[in-house]
Parts: C-alpha cells; sequence; structure tokens
C-alpha cells in the first residue's frame, strides 16, 4: 500500500469518526431535550388522588375546625393545590354557629398572603352552585346563600365573593352582588347592588 492510499484511508477513518462523533452528540442532546420535557410535564400533573376520602380540619389551637368530604381529591404537586370533586364542608366547632357548605367543585391553596403585610392562610375556592347553611344558634337565625362561587378563609373564619348571591333568612329574602362575611363576629356586608325583601311571616 502506497503512502499516498494511507493518507486517503486515514481520512476517510477521521471522517468516519467526526461523523459518528457528531451523531453521538446529537443523539444525547435530542434524548436531554425529551426528559426534561417529560420533567416539566409530569410536573404540571397530578401526583396522587384520593376517592370518597373524608378528613377533619383542625385549627391553629388544634381543636376540631371542619370536616370536609367528597367523592374525589386530586393533588397538583407545581402548586401544591388540592382539587376536590363534590366538596362537602361541615364546620363542628361547637363555640360556633354550625355551618354547611357544598358546591360542585373546589380547589384548596394553601399558604396564601393575597396583599403585603396581610396574613397567610389557606384558601378553599368553591365554584358552581355554591351552597351555605347556616343551623340556628344562640347567636344567629338559620341563613342560606345561594353563589357561583365563594372564597373561604378557614383559620379566620371569613368568606367573600364577587359574584351575585342570594340569601334567605326567616324574614327576609336578599339578592346582591358581592358580598364579605365573618362567621367569627356574625357580620355580614353586601358589596353592590343590594335588594332586601322583609316578610312579615312570624316565627
Amino acid at each position: 500500500m502506497t503512502a499516498d492510499r494511507i493518507r486517503v484511508w486515514l481520512m476517510v477513518g477521521l471522517l468516519g469518526l467526526v461523523m459518528l462523533g457528531g451523531f453521538w452528540v446529537y443523539e444525547v442532546m435530542r434524548r436531554n431535550s425529551e426528559e426534561q420535557s417529560r420533567g416539566n410535564r409530569v410536573r404540571t400533573e397530578p401526583d396522587y388522588y384520593v376517592e370518597h376520602f373524608n378528613f377533619v380540619r383542625l385549627s391553629q389551637s388544634g381543636n376540631t375546625n371542619y370536616r370536609v368530604t367528597g367523592e374525589k381529591l386530586t393533588h397538583f404537586p407545581q402548586e401544591d393545590a388540592f382539587e376536590i370533586a363534590q366538596p362537602r364542608i361541615i364546620g363542628v366547632d361547637q363555640e360556633k354557629t354550625p355551618m354547611n357548605i357544598r358546591a360542585d367543585r373546589a380547589v384548596v391553596k394553601q399558604k396564601i398572603q393575597e396583599t403585603a403585610g396581610g396574613p397567610i392562610e389557606d384558601q378553599i375556592h368553591l365554584y358552581d352552585n355554591v351552597k351555605v347553611e347556616r343551623s340556628p344558634s344562640k347567636v344567629g337565625v338559620p341563613v342560606k346563600l345561594e353563589t357561583t362561587s365563594l372564597v373561604l378563609y378557614p383559620d379566620s373564619e371569613r368568606m367573600k365573593t364577587e359574584a351575585a348571591i342570594t340569601m334567605t333568612t326567616p324574614n327576609a329574602y336578599i339578592t346582591a352582588t358581592g358580598m364579605e362575611a365573618n362567621n367569627a363576629n356574625q357580620t355580614v356586608k353586601f358589596l353592590h347592588q343590594l335588594r332586601v325583601t322583609i316578610s312579615n311571616k312570624k316565627n
């Protein structure tokens, strides 16, 4: 074999190694890209769910606050949020006015601070066919509330909505747009378009 042929075969061999090296680099980059894409997709998907669940939430003092049941609870790790199908929330603190709440869907967000310097607390966002029933007690009359969306603040025992509401008591029928209520001090604030119909029916 002559020197020229040796040089030709060396060049062919080097060219082949370069091509193989380029193909290897491309394959590694492609696999890394696919794994990263797959990892991002997994993080946006739920990591677990529980069907027909029932749990009791404790207040900061360690006392029972309320019980939550539902058809299905799904956890989303990226937001650390829970979505609940057909939620039922029952207040079980006997020192406060008993309250039952239901909706078609709920999203539980943990440790949210709405405003700078404000409290950090959990939020329960209720959607579609939201109904709240407060039982009669020594400090309040029975109340029924219906709306399309409602935000609960279990730690401070507050609730609010910007949607239209209807509220029924033994002696009044109330409609409004937007409401803020505090179960701890038994106060309700209607924000817009308040209309009240008084009933003369005696208890």
